[in-house]
């Protein structure tokens, strides 16, 4: 069945609603964005500052020069859009529920669905400044982050070029343009918090004018994993700023082996980029033998610190690049962790060997024994022998769990073994918790009848009535970080404050 359109007349504006690093090729080229043939990239032009988060037939919530193929449309955030409309930047509300992302550059981004249970996606549209050129090679990049709100990741982030445009022709049941773009992440993306690109080098056959992102692929044709099973809706969307499209001759594309790591002995590590197209590449080891060809990265797993060395020729631009892996031979060991009740507190003390390249130490705690929270840091003194000690000033009352992680200084984590506690803190009333949190906050208090949470400086951020409820979970991801006062205020008239932090 043939499931490709031709657009009639004007194109359709239609609306609906980490860190795992990628390792990219570098580009170095001044003024880079003067060859980029995507007008409007970063999405900052528009004619109507968005204002509407409806699933269909939403007009002018767009950037200007992009439109939406399909009947659900991406969803256009810019910081222009009162707060109230749900499309502001960087906090709104996702069909998943309360979402933060700050954009890459500028002051706007899109968001689109990449997976979800009924092959359902998004697609957004532009036409480029000018036409590609037979025979000609192009490089091609968009940036994504993974929605905080929903419950998957997936791979599938893709660039497809055609020559005419083309839309998902969704009043006759068609969900998804079946396609093969000619750029396309095979990599499952899971960071929520930073901007991970997308990128490839492709020859154009000629005539592509028109550029389409999103996921051409069915669902058994897409990967995906879980990355937050409390979210709000069982899918994956990602937001999406700074799309390029440049002439391979405009540019200075240089190969990329990857960052310097360090590793434990019997881990693997990946080396180079996740780049689409580079074939013409060889891999060499600290020998110079060659051990790897016509793949941008790989999985490695050396012994003994070493090094590895990338070759590549794309479209007549040669170049090399060395990464350096630096294996340790024995893991952290953390042992003899105990705790102790005084009176200023729960004392977590514990003793490590062994520890060499580690960051800092994380004392963390939990309500339930699951969902743990950083309370305290302490940076590591890097010693053969070490001990530490810190004190929990400020416990929770009833049963508390608590756990040491190790961070080194790559970003790999050593946990201890989880201890329980059980602390009984008379008069009083008020329990928060978990205490740090990120957007979920559970109260407890007599018979409230009012709950008002102030930042440090008194302002109000929250204000809601009850009826003399002794528990309530709050969703408070719209106030941001930082630290905040929660009062509770009972049916007799009695109150309680206490501090609480989101992270």
């Amino acid at each position: 069945m043939n499931y490709w359109y031709i657009i009639a007349g004007s194109p359709r504006n239609i609306k609906t609603g980490l860190f795992f690093v990628f390792f990219v090729l570098c580009i170095t080229c001044m003024g880079q964005q003067q060859y980029n043939l995507v007008p409007n990239y970063s999405f900052e032009q528009y004619t109507n500052c968005p204002s509407s988060s409806s699933m269909q037939e939403v007009r002018n919530s767009k950037p200007d020069y992009w439109y939406k193929p399909d009947k659900r449309g991406a969803i256009y955030y810019n910081s222009c859009a009162n707060v109230n409309s749900n499309l502001s930047v960087p906090y709104h509300i996702t069909t998943a529920g309360a979402d933060f992302q700050y954009p890459r550059t500028g002051v706007a981004y899109i968001g689109m669905f990449y997976y979800n249970g009924g092959d359902v996606r998004n697609y957004f549209q532009i036409k480029l400044t000018d036409s590609l050129k037979q025979d000609k090679c192009y490089y091609a990049e968009y940036f994504v982050s993974c929605f905080n709100s929903m419950q998957l990741a997936c791979n599938n982030q893709a660039m497809l070029f055609t020559n005419n445009p083309i839309y998902a022709d969704t009043a006759a049941g068609l969900q998804i343009i079946p396609a093969n773009p000619q750029v396309q992440n095979t990599h499952i993306i899971t960071d929520t918090l930073n901007w991970v690109k997308v990128s490839g080098v492709f020859t154009a056959q000629g005539g592509e004018q028109y550029l389409t992102l999103g996921n051409f692929k069915n669902n058994a044709q897409t990967n995906y994993q879980t990355v937050n099973p409390s979210g709000g809706y069982l899918g994956a969307g990602y937001y999406v700023d700074d799309v390029s499209v440049l002439p391979l001759d405009s540019i200075t594309l240089k190969a990329d082996a990857g960052t310097d790591k360090t590793i434990t002995q019997g881990d693997s590590v990946f080396i180079g980029s996740y780049t689409t197209g580079l074939t013409n590449v060889v891999w060499y080891n600290s020998t110079g033998n060659i051990i790897a060809t016509g793949i941008p990265g790989m999985y490695v797993k050396p012994a003994t610190s070493t090094f590895y060395v990338i070759e590549q020729n794309v479209c007549g631009q040669y170049s090399k690049d060395t990464v350096y892996i630096t294996v340790g031979v024995v893991p952290l060991v953390i042992k003899n962790y105990e705790l102790k009740i005084t009176n200023e507190g729960v004392v977590n003390k514990w003793i490590t060997l062994n520890e060499i390249n580690v960051s800092h130490f994380n004392v963390q705690r939990s309500s339930n024994g699951i969902e743990f929270n950083t309370i305290q840091q302490t940076a590591a003194k890097n010693n053969a022998y070490n001990e530490y000690s810190i004190t929990d000033v400020q416990p929770l009352n009833g049963v508390s769990y608590y756990r040491i992680e190790a961070v080194d200084k790559d970003g790999k984590t050593t946990y201890s073994k989880t201890e329980k506690v059980q602390i009984k803190i008379e008069n009083e009333q008020l329990t928060i918790f978990p205490n740090p949190t990120t957007n979920i906050v559970n109260i407890a208090f007599k018979e409230m009848q009012q709950i008002i949470i102030t930042d440090v400086t008194g302002r109000i951020l929250l204000n809601k009535q009850l009826s003399g409820i002794s528990n309530i979970q709050l969703n408070i991801g719209s106030i941001g970080k930082g630290i905040f006062f929660v009062r509770a205020i009972g049916k007799d008239g009695s109150s309680e404050t206490k501090k609480l932090l989101v992270q």
